[in-house]
């Protein structure tokens, strides 16, 4: 089924919060170019603004502010299909709305939570947000798209008597809206498939287009194409393609997928085979797009946790300082004499204390980024060409992935280390290599045995990896490299590794090492081992690597 829910309550929450816009750019600057970002389709820059708002916010003391800013920042991610991030974000918001009894935004977050629950298809949930979204407004217009998002989830049910007695209520009151119109006419045909909902949905469609409401159209649209499919297939083939142009002009992906799977299914021959490729590329683009916007906004509530986290600190540093005021105040009427010699004791005692601290928080952050960037980055990058190189997308096994990289940041969170892992670790490094090879990439492994690494201590096979998926990345990125050959001996007390593809090569003149590469030597060299690089090579890149053999 086609339905149009979400975009309408963004643009009605988006009006509601521009009424209230000034009084908070008055005291927070981040949120109002939240908005001006919002305001100009810039949704990754808003949400990253929000975020920063929500800090200021936070420092203010400003619940309400927060959970503003959580509401809007589940709304994008909602937007993006990052279903469950938005969940996150929009039960935060909720619960200081709910302290707040601020019925106006009350309802718009259980919309929210109700149409998220939705997508994810736990409906019996999103019966009940929904329910409480409708108790918390006596706004017409917002309580008409409430209750139509309830009929909608009543219907994914099957549960049509009970959609199409909410429609038949909405009517009443609006009987020229042509969502309800459209979506009322399109249930009683899923209910009784005789029924003749083609004079409805055709009215619907032609209020859409006088009110030149695009998504809209779309979904009448797709109503109709369904309608047809079987009564009259070439009606339906004309309203698909409709669908198709009219998704186009609205930009937007998912309803073009939508349209073209339509398209696939009614068209035949070399216009099927056309349309196929069309939707490959559609799809691929929308997929990619949103596994970047999801990283980024992973990223940045991880950014977000970090500065919360060192904000805490900055207050637990104040109080304590406060207090040792407050002693010198006391220690002032005993003795001046003494006071004196302490006071230039404690701010010696006190830079000190501060220059190391400095010192520890920019070794933890610098060790905190490199394994953000060695786990967390290349890791879905390795997922990313997974994705790029299947042409049969295994959805269970992607999740288990992004859930293992998922798991490695929390570790690293917590304590800036990861969990080992007992897998078999020729199968390990086999398993991260091919990961890479693509139609266009050939791998080729020669020499892993686990004979080799059996003895190895487990921080030096880590690093192993880690050096591996570096190599790799920065082929993939750079070097447009067809074949990619790694062979490991064991040489007496050295591991030798000899890495070689036939890319572009390094430079053989002013040849200076990028971050990527740099990252490697770093590594290898701390483990008191050699990279060389053969910058004379003719075509091609090749890299000599040799450790110690570091035993357990």
């Amino acid at each position: 089924m086609k339905f149009q829910f979400v975009l309408l309550l963004v643009i009605l929450f988006s009006c509601k919060e521009n009424k209230s816009l000034p009084a908070a750019s008055n005291t927070n600057a981040y949120y109002e170019k939240a908005w001006f970002h919002m305001d100009q389709n810039n949704k990754d820059s808003a949400f990253a603004f929000l975020n920063k708002a929500k800090i200021e916010f936070a420092k203010n003391k400003d619940s309400i502010g927060m959970a503003k800013c959580m509401l809007n920042m589940a709304i994008i991610q909602a937007d993006y299909g990052d279903f469950m991030g938005s969940q996150e974000n929009a039960v935060g918001a909720v619960k200081i709305f709910e302290r707040a009894n601020d019925n106006d935004y009350l309802s718009t977050n259980y919309n929210l939570l109700g149409t998220n629950e939705q997508n994810l298809k736990n409906y019996e949930v999103a019966v009940l947000y929904l329910k409480e979204a409708a108790s918390k407004t006596n706004i017409k217009p917002e309580l008409e798209i409430i209750q139509n998002n309830l009929a909608i989830t009543y219907a994914k049910q099957k549960q049509y008597d009970s959609a199409l007695a909410i429609f038949q209520n909405l009517l009443k009151e609006n009987a020229k809206n042509a969502m309800i119109i459209d979506n009322s006419a399109f249930i009683k045909w899923k209910k009784d498939s005789s029924y003749n909902a083609e004079p409805e949905m055709l009215a619907a469609l032609k209020i859409r287009e006088k009110a030149g409401q695009l998504l809209g159209q779309n979904a009448s649209h797709a109503h109709l194409s369904d309608y047809f499919s079987k009564k009259n297939p070439a009606l339906a083939l004309y309203h698909a393609r409709q669908m198709y142009q009219v998704a186009l002009k609205a930009k937007s992906p998912p309803d073009q997928l939508e349209a073209l799977q339509k398209l696939i299914s009614l068209g035949n021959g070399e216009n099927a085979k056309q349309y196929f490729k069309i939707y490959r590329k559609v799809d691929d683009s929308l997929q990619t797009e949103r596994n970047k916007v999801k990283n980024q906004f992973a990223m940045i509530r991880y950014d977000s946790e970090k500065n919360r986290a060192a904000f805490l600190k900055a207050q637990a540093e104040n109080s304590e300082k406060n207090y040792h005021i407050l002693q010198q105040y006391i220690a002032l009427g005993i003795a001046v004499c003494t006071i004196i010699s302490g006071v230039f004791w404690y701010r010696r005692r006190k830079k000190r204390v501060e220059q190391e601290n400095q010192l520890k928080i920019k070794k933890t952050e610098l060790k905190y980024s490199k394994k953000v960037h060695d786990v967390v980055a290349n890791g879905v990058y390795q997922v990313m060409t997974e994705v790029e190189n299947q042409e049969n997308l295994d959805k269970e096994a992607l999740l288990d992935k992004l859930e293992i990289i998922y798991e490695k940041s929390r570790d690293i969170s917590y304590d800036g280390t990861m969990k080992s892992n007992e897998e078999n670790y020729s199968e390990k490094i086999a398993h991260l290599l091919q990961s890479f090879s693509s139609s266009h990439t050939q791998i080729i492994i020669i020499g892993n045995h686990e004979t080799v690494w059996e003895a190895l201590s487990q921080p030096l096979k880590e690093g192993l990896i880690i050096v591996l998926q570096e190599l790799l990345v920065n082929m993939k990125k750079r070097s447009s490299a067809q074949k990619v050959s790694l062979r490991f001996e064991k040489d007496n007390d050295l591991i030798c590794i000899f890495y070689f593809d036939d890319g572009v090569g390094l430079p053989k003149n002013n040849f200076n090492l990028k971050n990527g590469l740099q990252n490697t030597v770093n590594r290898i060299s701390s483990f008191n081992g050699i990279v060389t690089f053969d910058t004379e090579t003719e075509k091609g890149t090749k890299i000599n690597i040799q450790l110690p053999f570091d035993k357990k």
